[in-house]
């Protein structure tokens, strides 16, 4: 089964109370009447009303607005004033501070990309770590497989059967697309026809 995210439909709230008020109406019309019909009518409403109150709220970010960038003269007098340079021209003032200007984009580019990648990143846990079947059975034998499903507690005899059955099956599978792929070779060279490899 694959997963589906949930998806969701944002509404104001005042449409939400607006909906409230007419399912209610509907609910007491419906109500007044004592038909089967009616009362399918109620527990609807009365179910629509109790998802729309008990729905998720949420709200609209502001998007950040980007820090405004510090003007050179500002960087300079942030950074260097506080340095005991020797005397020199500005122009090899500003070769040192463009020398240290790029120094730092590219310690603050590497940086973000690091802090990005940290996001991404999903440590493993060590502890109680179970392979999956599917990993492992690849490099097994049937037989080291079913004494595996014998030796794992958690899992019901219909749970082991239905998980070896699987593996059986897979393993059927791959050996007859191996033989049918020996015998379609076997067609070929029979017919002079070189097969084609990746």
């Amino acid at each position: 089964m694959k997963d589906k995210k949930n998806r969701y439909i944002l509404i104001p709230k005042d449409l939400q109370k607006n909906l409230i008020e007419f399912l209610d109406d509907i609910q007491i019309d419906a109500a007044k009447n004592n038909t089967h019909e009616d009362m399918h009518l109620v527990n609807y409403c009365s179910w629509a009303i109790e998802e729309l109150l008990n729905g998720f709220d949420a709200q609209f970010k502001d998007k950040k607005s980007k820090p405004q960038k510090k003007s050179r003269d500002q960087y300079l007098d942030e950074t260097f004033m506080d340095w005991n340079l020797p005397e020199m021209d500005d122009e090899e003032y500003n070769k040192l501070v463009d020398q240290v200007d790029g120094f730092l984009r590219a310690w603050e580019k590497g940086h973000k990309k690091k802090t990005k990648e940290d996001e991404d990143f999903e440590p493993v846990q060590d502890k109680d770590f179970k392979p999956s079947l599917h990993d492992v059975a690849e490099h097994c034998t049937l037989e080291e497989i079913e004494e595996m499903l014998k030796d794992d507690p958690e899992l019901t005899p219909q749970e082991r059967f239905e998980l070896y059955y699987t593996e059986h099956d897979r393993i059927e599978t791959q050996k007859s697309y191996k033989k049918a792929e020996k015998e379609m070779g076997k067609m070929l060279k029979g017919l002079g026809i070189k097969p084609f490899k990746n």
